[in-house]
């Protein structure tokens, strides 16, 4: 399958020079991306024309031969296929801090020292504004306040339909209430 692996929205320096977006190929067989298209946030799509990439290889697509405009704060990327269909799609959320990249692991992404061209590591994170590590995913989990009021909400939903039931049976409400 090819994924979209890695992508630099906020170089250091200027955006035009430095962003860029990479391709992966993990399967064992080399793979045609004739017709293929990668699109950016903004609605813009580039066409990849005859390409291929081989097995376990990566493309690296430059912003000056793609003219795709990365966005900075809350990019989205599409990889499709010949037919339209969508073969891989990577987001963020927030700000990209400058000089680092979107990188693929696993299943979620975070920002790391860029790779182009090479597997993506997480051994090169840092402090980012000292607010969160630059290796905490981009598409966090619940965090434990959202689950307790998600826990508490459905808690009394409970106790408000269990004091529904026992009012609206005769036999209930005389045994917890002493009448009818």
């Amino acid at each position: 399958m090819v994924f979209i692996n890695e992508w630099l929205p906020n170089p250091s320096g200027a955006d035009i020079e430095g962003e860029w977006v990479e391709l992966w190929n993990d399967g064992v067989e080399a793979v045609g991306l004739y017709g293929w298209a990668l699109q950016s946030g903004n609605g813009k799509a580039f066409v990849l024309g005859s390409r291929a990439i081989g097995a376990g290889d990566y493309l690296v697509l430059r912003r000056s031969e793609t003219k795709l405009t990365l966005r900075n704060q809350g990019e989205r990327l599409v990889l499709v296929d010949a037919q339209g269909r969508l073969v891989h799609e990577a987001s963020f959320l927030g700000s990209a801090p400058e000089g680092k990249s979107v990188s693929r692991m696993g299943d979620r992404f975070i920002f790391s020292d860029p790779t182009p061209g090479e597997a993506n590591s997480a051994a090169h994170t840092a402090l980012l504004a000292n607010d969160y590590p630059a290796a905490a995913p981009l598409q966090p989990a619940f965090s434990s306040g959202e689950f307790l009021l998600l826990l508490f909400v459905c808690a009394a939903a409970l106790a408000v339909l269990a004091l529904f039931f026992i009012k609206r049976n005769e036999n209930l409400s005389q045994l917890f209430f002493g009448r009818h």
